[in-house]
């Protein structure tokens, strides 16, 4: 039961914190919207406090008090007792449910990283030099926030697992929701439907365990969602809206940095019709801003582990060239990890000659390639079929689109072509690069076939199509339940004291500082115990120091 009701309380209360900042009726899409936004605000309120605060249980406990009330001041409490709300509110949390029971944690980035972060964000307040000890935490998302700020005194640690399962479920059934709605209007809005359409097939094919969701599967469920906005509202939507949601992708991790160019592009576009000075484009920048000085803050560097972006004279920089945490050598070890260094069999090649010479190219194709093509393959077959099947159901076609319409799909066609280009030349893994290679696909077929009548048979075999796969998504995940006698500690919650068998508390060495209890250490993962944790030798020149209950790690 406790996992029940944690969870519509999370929905519920990620809900009124979007209801706050866009005031729109109640309905299974647009609960899903507001959650996202909720999502985003209290991302945000949780970056910011920790500036000065540690997100521990009370303080936590007190942010939602305030959003509370602030939401029953603002409306009335029947307004939360509308058929619409309820019902809405109960399907995100029953899939989100379904998600998250019984399901494994992400491995084991979550063990790393992950975990120990939001343990440490909720210990202390912001650490100086913190990569110093654990290059890992420069790898952070703004996800580890939201994550830390939904503990609560209601919840317990607990929290922290809900964001991981319902954004993901509000993202799905918002794509679910606004299909079937859109082939119910008169006029129907060709480009969208399909791209939510075939949006919602892959989310089935490979998006669909809780497990996958960590930091790199979940910034591609919000890049879906934000091109599924431009598509729906075309030329109308907001640049503080553009920019909003661009930022906060951007946040989730670096990679998404070409994303920034929408925002970028139409603001050179568009700059006389533009308000720039407005309360949510100084929100948007200021969060960017922040996030670049926590990274300062932690690391050194705006952008980790991006040498050019460091501040070499500050004293918590790295400066051991043969530490494993200095900037150089971690940006290499990423890349060449990324580049399936683990398959190379040539030892006698180092990791950057591995990288410049391009030797990985063929290590890679002859692995993660193939994989990678067998999936594209599958899913562009699928897709086809189904394409093909309507166009041959259409008896008629649509009229011509506009020029400016097909014009915006080929610049977002372009703008994922560029990403997918950058992802294979930095960071080739499928899971880097999802939504890139995936949107790509969906919009050369949507250009293809913009103009099949979406008549009524085709209505029907998207219709069957979308409910056939929501079942899949169901299904697939209650596979689980066979696992349902199989007790451990924190049962029937995702594991995150320890990957084993019965989630094991994890026992960590102490490590002194210039004779203070500086960090933990472990020579497996830190998982979510005590914090500071790493499980990376430091660099014998650490020193560290706390000055009004600030940690620093220095040099």
């Amino acid at each position: 039961m406790e996992i029940i009701y944690n969870t519509i309380f999370i929905c519920f209360f990620y809900i009124i914190t979007g209801k706050i900042f866009f005031n729109i009726k109640y309905s299974l899409s647009n609960n899903c919207f507001l959650i996202i936004i909720g999502s985003i605000v209290l991302s945000f309120v949780s970056l910011v406090a920790n500036f000065f605060i540690k997100l521990d249980l009370f303080n936590n406990t007190i942010f939602f008090l305030i959003i509370f009330f602030i939401f029953f001041f603002k409306f009335s409490y029947k307004t939360i007792l509308t058929r619409n709300f309820v019902t809405s509110l109960l399907i995100i949390s029953l899939l989100s449910i379904t998600l998250i029971y019984l399901a494994d944690s992400n491995r084991p980035d979550s063990g790393l990283y992950h975990y120990p972060f939001i343990k440490l964000i909720s210990d202390e307040k912001i650490v100086f030099g913190l990569t110093n000890i654990n290059s890992r935490f420069g790898h952070i998302s703004i996800i580890q926030y939201l994550q830390a700020i939904s503990n609560n005194y209601i919840t317990g640690t607990n929290g922290m697992l809900l964001p991981l399962s319902i954004v993901p479920s509000a993202i799905y059934l918002y794509f679910f929701s606004e299909t079937i709605s859109n082939l119910n209007k008169r006029y129907k809005d060709n480009i969208y439907i399909l791209f939510l359409f075939l949006s919602l097939i892959f989310f089935t094919f490979k998006m669909n365990r809780y497990g996958e969701y960590g930091n790199d599967y979940l910034p591609h469920f919000f890049v879906f969602f934000f091109i599924s906005l431009l598509l729906r509202f075309k030329d109308k939507v907001k640049f503080s809206n553009i920019y909003l949601f661009s930022v906060f992708i951007f946040l989730n991790k670096v990679s998404f940095l070409t994303i920034l160019f929408i925002p970028l592009i139409l603001f050179f576009k568009t700059f006389n019709k533009i308000k720039i000075f407005n309360l949510k484009n100084i929100f948007t920048t200021l969060f960017l801003i922040l996030w670049l000085v926590k990274n300062v803050i932690n690391s050194g560097c705006l952008i980790w582990p991006v040498e050019k972006s460091c501040f070499n004279n500050l004293s918590w920089m790295n400066k051991d060239l043969k530490s494993t945490q200095h900037v150089n050598n971690v940006n290499t070890i990423t890349e060449a990890w990324s580049k399936a260094w683990p398959d190379n069999k040539k030892r006698e090649i180092d990791k950057e000659d591995y990288i410049k010479k391009f030797e990985w190219v063929s290590v890679w194709s002859s692995n993660h390639g193939k994989k990678i093509g067998k999936i594209l393959i599958i899913y562009s077959s699928i897709i086809f079929l189904i394409l093909f099947f309507m166009k041959i159901n259409a008896t008629n076609q649509i009229k011509k689109l506009k020029f400016r319409y097909t014009k915006n799909l080929f610049f977002y066609l372009f703008l994922f072509l560029l990403s997918c280009g950058l992802w294979f030349v930095k960071f080739p893994v499928f899971r880097f690069g999802i939504s890139f290679i995936i949107i790509s696909i969906i919009l050369v077929f949507i250009i293809i076939f913009k103009n099949i009548e979406i008549n009524p048979k085709n209505n029907k075999l998207i219709k069957y199509t979308c409910i056939f796969c929501i079942s899949i998504f169901v299904l697939k995940n209650m596979v689980k339940l066979e696992n349902y006698n199989v007790f451990y500690e924190n049962h029937p919650w995702p594991k995150y004291y320890g990957f084993d068998t019965m989630n094991t508390k994890k026992k960590l060495k102490e490590i002194k500082l210039n004779n203070q209890k500086s960090h933990y250490f472990t020579k497996k993962l830190c998982m979510y115990s005590m914090s500071p944790c790493t499980n990376e030798k430091i660099s014998d020149y650490l020193n560290y120091k706390i000055i009004y209950k600030y940690r620093i790690y220095y040099f």
